[in-house]
């Protein structure tokens, strides 16, 4: 069996060659580890470290200078404004290039799932890859301007999602944005980055192992972004740390996609 400890925000990792690894919380606890897997990107990981992150780390960049962040709106939707039958998820192109408003996924949640809307209505999340950078200078230059900006693309998202909710204005109840501002206050990734690095070839991602008894998984390691792919990136990491162990690895049909480390 195992513990989860809510509210246990991580502050520090230390990793002792030939000793367990110290993770320190933000409440003052150590914890103490063999192998420690870690599901954060590689900014995120390199604070931790400090001093002791392996080269790799310490030669990243300030904050990521390609990937994306991701703005959202949350919805509240009347269900009589909605399509029969209409499909829980959708994919709509407007414009090229592809993403900043012109490019949007929707997702609404099932007709039965009283838990996210009340009887009569849906939930509707709908989001599009946006670049960091321009979240983050208004944000620290033009407090107005990065307000501003937020209205625009959330009204820009709500229209493009018109052409697979044609009633969707009428029937909005209510509205709410999240940029990658929002992102890192809530997830605490650095720079609300997300998505992981561009597919741009087979090996812009990174290995999974970052030093014998520290591993990272998530969208920042292959196979990358995606509910599967970061399955997969996790039973990969999984054989890994069991070989690593002298283990038998109990998922052998990854164990062609961990030999990519």
């Amino acid at each position: 069996g195992g513990a989860v400890r809510y509210r246990q925000e991580v502050t520090k990792i230390t990793p002792r060659p030939g000793h367990a690894t110290v993770i320190q919380t933000k409440r003052g606890e150590e914890i103490y580890a063999d192998f420690l897997v870690v599901n954060l990107p590689p900014w995120n990981i390199a604070r931790l470290l400090g001093d002791a992150a392996p080269a790799k780390l310490r030669r990243l960049p300030p904050q990521p200078t390609d990937g994306w962040g991701a703005f959202m709106v949350y919805a509240g939707v009347e269900e009589s404004a909605l399509p029969a039958d209409t499909p829980l998820h959708h994919q709509v192109i407007a414009a090229e290039p592809m993403g900043e408003g012109n490019t949007v996924f929707l997702s609404l949640s099932p007709a039965w799932d009283r838990g996210r809307a009340p009887t009569g209505q849906r939930a509707l999340t709908i989001s599009t890859h946006t670049a960091l950078a321009p979240w983050w200078q208004l944000q620290a230059t033009d407090p107005a301007g990065y307000e501003a900006r937020k209205a625009a693309y959330q009204e820009k998202l709500l229209q493009t999602a018109l052409l697979a909710l044609p009633s969707l204005h009428e029937g909005t109840t209510f509205a709410m944005p999240g940029t990658p501002i929002t992102f890192q206050r809530f997830t605490r990734r650095t720079w609300g980055w997300v998505g992981g690095f561009p597919q741009t070839n087979l090996f812009r991602a990174w290995g999974p192992q970052l030093c014998p008894t520290l591993w990272m998984v998530g969208d920042s390691i292959f196979p990358g972004q995606s509910t599967a792919a970061v399955a997969l990136g996790g039973l990969r990491v999984a054989d890994g740390v069991l070989a690593a162990l002298g283990a038998p690895s109990r998922h052998s049909q990854s164990s062609t996609i961990a030999a990519w480390g």
